[in-house]
This record gives structure tokens, sequence and C-alpha cells, in this order.
């Protein structure tokens, strides 16, 4: 049994090491949570970046004027055999206002909230 022990404490690091080395990150992590605390025509790219603790991973200029704003965040253990993605889309206006929403995935969200998030789609 104390011969048993020490083997079994290695396998175990061993195992802890080989599965923390497997793990991978793209993206920045942001709070999914504050999306809710956002008001479309009220609401600045620089609140979002503020409320949800970080920079966007991407901005797509539209031909309109507006910008479309991608947070994305995806962690992988054991190189995709185990991941978590989150990724929010916000419509922003000329001016720099929230528009609405456009897209999640993997974020729950109350219906109350993304019914505000979804806005009028009009420029306020």
């Amino acid at each position: 049994m104390r011969r048993l022990l020490p083997t079994l404490a290695r396998c175990l690091a061993s195992l802890a090491v080989l599965t923390l080395a497997a793990c991978s990150t793209t993206g920045h992590n942001f709070d999914e949570s504050a999306l809710g605390t956002l008001t479309p025509g009220q609401s600045t790219l620089f609140d979002a970046k503020v409320a949800l603790g970080g920079q966007p991973a991407d901005i797509y200029s539209q031909g309109d004027g507006t910008s479309l704003a991608r947070w994305a965040f995806k962690v992988s253990f054991v190189t995709d055999g185990l991941y978590h993605r989150k990724e929010a889309m916000l419509l922003f206006g000329p001016d720099g206002r929230l528009i609405r929403l456009v897209d999640t995935n993997n974020i729950l969200l109350e219906p109350w909230q993304r019914q505000k998030l979804l806005g009028t789609g009009a420029y306020n």
C-alpha cells in the first residue's frame, strides 16, 4: 500500500500536466452577464468595452457607417476534444451608440434582457 500511493500520486500529477499542456484559449474572455446592462440608443462602444471587460475580438465597419463589434472567447481542453466558446455581436451606429444585439452564441440572457438589447433597429 505504501508503494502504491507514490505511484498513484505520480500518475495523477502526470495526468494533470498532460491536461494543462493540451489547454488553449483564443480571443479575450469577457463578462457576458454585463450584456444586460447595455441600453440601445444610450450605451456607446466604450461603455460596452468597459462593461464586458475587454476589447472586441473584431470590429467590422459597414458601408452605411455602422460598426459590428464581435466579442469572442474559446477555451479548449485536449485540442477541441472538450471546449467552451461564447460570442456576442453588437451593432453600433455612426455616432458610436449601440443600435442592437445582432447575435449571441452560448450566452444565456433573460427574455426581457434579450428583447431590450434587440432595440428598435433605428438610429436613436
